[in-house]
């Protein structure tokens, strides 16, 4: 397990970056307490009726695997259960950040990489008997420094990820070059200020390094989801190494008994299925 390092100084290139929901933050210390009731969650969310809508409307989409329309707030809590509900809280805050500037080809793919990440991650936790609602969080933020940075400066930004592209910059640099903090490190330091675990905005922190053969835990699993998601050719930008799906698939246990471990074709079918609404 990677050790956080010591939070920095609030860099100057976030300070633009929209605050974390307040609802938000409520909704997830009031889950963090025991025997927490789903009319209690239900009761706070009501009390952001355009959080409530977007809740609703995630708990409804094929990213959960539900069945059957969700109406009320009490019952999509009771069936998603309260872990959940901290993801798809966190899934609709990340949903307001970047929805102004959406609009951005190049954001608009960091979020679909995003949530590719967020579903291989939780499949690959459940395969290697891994707590899945803390992989597909992981999954979902870990370019959090990356859509922070894009949402306050969509345009600069843009520009950045063409320029690597073009030249074959290293992306890391540039982003410390323009920005004096790479996405892996702002990331960190967003899910840090946003009172995210810590050992979730460790894996942020060092979700570019090489993966582990062997080792389960959140980074590695981190490590290896975002690479499978760009194999699958959901790249949010050019990867310094490309990684083939059966190089990938070599680090997860159990990986033929999963649809991620069949075949790459397969393993894009099932994403895309499990994509459908998610995008609104």
């Amino acid at each position: 397990m990677t050790e956080l390092l010591p939070r920095p100084q609030a860099p100057w290139a976030l300070r633009l970056v929209p605050p974390f929901p307040a609802i938000a933050h409520r909704i997830l210390a009031l889950v963090g307490q025991e025997d927490v009731s789903a009319r209690e969650l239900g009761d706070l969310v009501k009390m952001d009726p355009s959080f409530s809508a977007e809740l609703l409307r995630f708990a409804n989409s094929a990213l959960f695997g539900q069945r059957g329309e969700v109406t009320s707030l009490a019952r999509a809590i009771m069936r998603v259960g309260t872990d959940r509900i901290k993801t798809m809280a966190t899934m609709v805050a990340m949903n307001r950040m970047v929805r102004s500037s959406v609009r951005v080809p190049a954001l608009r793919k960091v979020w679909l990489h995003s949530l590719v990440t967020a579903l291989i991650a939780d499949e690959a936790a459940r395969i290697a008997h891994f707590d899945r609602d803390s992989a597909y969080t992981a999954g979902l933020l870990h370019n959090l420094g990356t859509l922070g940075l894009m949402s306050a400066y969509p345009d600069e930004y843009s520009r950045l990820l063409e320029v690597s592209d073009n030249f074959g910059f290293d992306l890391l640099q540039t982003e410390r070059d323009l920005f004096e903090i790479d996405h892996c490190a702002a990331g960190a330091y967003l899910a840090q200020d946003w009172d995210f675990p810590d050992e979730l905005a460790a894996a942020i922190a060092t979700h570019h390094d090489a993966p582990v053969m062997g080792e389960i835990s959140l980074d590695n699993i981190l490590k290896v989801s975002w690479r499978l998601a760009d194999a699958l050719e959901y790249a949010a930008f050019s990867p310094d190494k490309f990684w083939t799906h059966g190089e990938l698939m070599a680090f997860l246990p159990n990986a033929d008994a999963s649809w991620l471990g069949h075949s790459s074709d397969e393993a894009q079918e099932k994403i895309e299925s499990l994509l459908v609404n998610a995008l609104g």
